[in-house]
């Protein structure tokens, strides 16, 4: 992608919901008829448009894949890297929710659901998505027991 003969490099930003209460996440399936995954679950997200930065693109697709407005101070970096199997660079967030009244509605795929971590890995996920979620699951642990330790 070109802009006024500036280069505008693609990158992939996405995330889920994150429910500490129920320890649980939420996650889109994605519809037969999609050519990458289709019929796994995975994040809301997608690829930048323009000049979009990465929280601006996970905050757009989160509007448009879940009717969720989010403020970017909302979304939370877990991480970032070098996807090499699609040649470009991945943002994944999380955004700390609970259910306070705002209805989420599914724009796009097939379906959604709230997923217990306990659970998440017996569903058919993507490989990013399962990857993702098992360092975001570490991250957790680390927190945990930091936090334990330092109340010692």
């Amino acid at each position: 992608m070109e802009m006024r003969g500036k280069q505008i490099s693609r990158f992939w930003a996405g995330g889920f919901l994150y429910d500490q209460s129920l320890s649980a996440v939420c996650l889109h399936k994605r519809d037969s008829s999609t050519p990458s995954n289709p019929n796994k679950w995975a994040f809301f997200g997608g690829l930048n448009e323009d000049t979009e930065t990465f929280v601006a693109c996970f905050v757009r697709e989160l509007r448009e894949e879940l009717g969720l407005a989010i403020e970017p101070a909302d979304a939370i970096l877990l991480r970032q890297y070098f996807n090499a199997e699609r040649n470009s660079d991945r943002a994944v967030f999380y955004v700390r929710y609970s259910d306070s009244g705002h209805r989420l509605v599914l724009g796009e795929w097939a379906a959604f659901a709230w997923i217990k971590l306990a659970k998440v890995h017996e569903y058919d996920l993507t490989d990013k998505t399962r990857d993702d979620l098992q360092f975001f699951q570490r991250h957790l642990n680390l927190g945990r027991a930091r936090h334990a330790s330092e109340r010692k």
